[in-house]
């Protein structure tokens, strides 16, 4: 006598039949629900860049998309020829940051300018932008151990690398210290 196993076999059909189910509805649901949309489209850019204890940084675009400068935050890292301490980052104010050597921080020349208003609006491919010994790390003075401008610091690296206001760093580069 057979009792109790003739039950089984549709129940199992029936309860993957649902699992089924409810995960396409969750897949048709996160593409109307608009979670394709999530993903972010990074600019494209190569960058060289040159430190120099008395003229300062120079950022090159060699090429790549144009860089919204409203939204685009300069970071500068120490690298491991500082030792342990790549932990050690800056973020260059965008009123230092000037597109003709010499300018005046938040003048004309500036990304931002004094006014709060974008004075450039792009980094473009072959545009340079500069920032003057003085604006790097905070105004750190050059006799610390990690500043750029310490003499003892000549032949030493850091990173410089572009990120948008949220975070995400779309460009980078090193550069080497140089009298």
């Amino acid at each position: 006598m057979n009792i109790g196993n003739e039950a089984v076999s549709p129940v199992v059909g029936v309860m993957l039949m649902l699992v089924v189910t409810i995960i396409t509805a969750a897949i048709v649901s996160g593409f109307a629900g608009g979670l394709p949309d999530t993903t972010y489209k990074t600019s494209n850019v190569a960058l060289k860049a040159t430190y120099s204890q008395t003229n300062g940084l120079t950022i090159t675009n060699m090429g790549g998309s144009p860089v919204g400068t409203s939204n685009t935050v300069i970071i500068t890292r120490l690298t491991d020829t500082f030792g342990d301490n790549e932990h050690l980052s800056w973020t260059i104010d965008p009123y230092d940051v000037v597109t003709k050597r010499g300018q005046e921080a938040g003048s004309s020349y500036a990304w931002y300018t004094n006014s709060g208003s974008s004075g450039k609006n792009s980094f473009e491919a072959g545009d340079a932008a500069y920032v003057a010994p003085v604006y790097m790390q905070n105004g750190m003075e050059s006799a610390n151990t990690f500043s750029v401008n310490n003499e003892s610091n000549v032949g030493k690296e850091f990173w410089v690398e572009l990120s948008d206001r949220s975070g995400m760093v779309f460009a980078k580069t090193r550069a080497v210290i140089t009298k």
